[in-house]
């Protein structure tokens, strides 16, 4: 079967799944948050073929979410800005798995404060004034960068939740 892109996509959600959609791409990029940064070391620590991690490898380079660098007479790869910031959606899963698929033993990571050794508190948000929102408060509206058929779609759920 083959895969559909999102990437022309009214949706910012969709067009990241293009890139993130995949098991293996989040999973490597939480090895390189966690400081791997050799071929062998994903390969040993996923425990994924050689001919998908390089094919995963590939398309995160090709995004811009890895970069490579030769390092005398290795490649290494490591997180660009734009895959750093995946780290805010890796702990968000992190903890939502923590409390929806527990293991008995109790996590199996804990995020921590490298600075304190504090563990982290759950996600949470935060609107422009600084007033925190919880899931059930956010709501949607047309950005800048809504086409007609995504006004109209969210026009659609306005009047739904307004009866």
């Amino acid at each position: 079967m083959e895969r559909v892109s999102f990437e022309g996509r009214n949706c910012s959600l969709a067009r990241s799944l293009d890139v993130l959609g995949d098991w293996w791409n989040v999973l490597i990029v939480r090895e390189a948050l966690w400081g791997c940064s050799k071929f062998d070391d994903f390969q040993r620590n996923l425990g994924m073929s050689k001919s998908i991690l390089s094919k995963r490898l590939k398309l995160l380079l090709e995004h811009e979410i890895l970069q490579k660098r030769n390092q005398g007479g290795s490649v290494d790869y490591y997180l660009t800005e734009k895959g750093r910031e995946i780290n805010t959606i890796i702990m968000s899963m992190l903890q939502w798995g923590d409390r929806w698929y527990p293991h008995a033993e109790g996590p199996p990571v804990l995020l921590i404060n490298k600075k304190t050794g504090s563990p982290l508190s759950h996600a949470r948000f935060y609107d422009q004034d600084g007033n925190e929102v919880s899931p059930s408060d956010v709501g949607i509206c047309d950005g800048p960068g809504a086409n007609a058929e995504t006004r109209e779609r969210i026009r659609r759920i306005h009047l739904k939740h307004a009866q």
